[in-house]
């Protein structure tokens, strides 16, 4: 599906993280060396799926209703069956590369700075070892 319009990637974005949080805390819940680490996780994806959900409500009326080109959901696609930390690293790679790359698209500067925020904290954070 293409994400061609500002509501479209908003929605990829919350839902996104949403199946992010899910992911850390099942992971959390099976209890490893990362246990502490995967509950934070899971709380900063629930606080920007919150974020991003806020900020489609609050700027879906400001936007211009100029069509968004050069994305598509299948060039972002997840996979939430992996628990090896490099591999949970590469996940977190394709969700940053995903900010990247639609931040720079959304014409709404609020919006645009809730991305950029998302993209900081999934930067921030600490590449995970086996």
């Amino acid at each position: 599906m293409a994400l061609n319009q500002f509501g479209a990637v908003m929605t990829f974005a919350i839902e996104m993280e949403e199946q992010l949080a899910a992911f850390y805390d099942a992971l959390a819940e099976a209890g490893d060396s990362h246990t502490d680490e995967f509950t934070v996780r899971a709380k900063g994806s629930r606080k920007r799926s919150s974020r991003l959900e806020q900020s489609r409500r609050q700027n879906v009326t400001e936007i211009t209703l100029e069509p968004i080109e050069g994305l598509d959901e299948s060039d972002y696609e997840l996979d939430f069956s992996v628990s090896a930390g490099a591999d949970i690293n590469a996940l977190e790679a394709a969700i940053c590369q995903f900010y990247t790359d639609v931040t720079p698209k959304i014409n709404v500067r609020e919006a645009r700075q809730v991305l950029q925020r998302c993209l900081k904290e999934h930067n921030r954070m600490e590449s995970l070892s086996d």
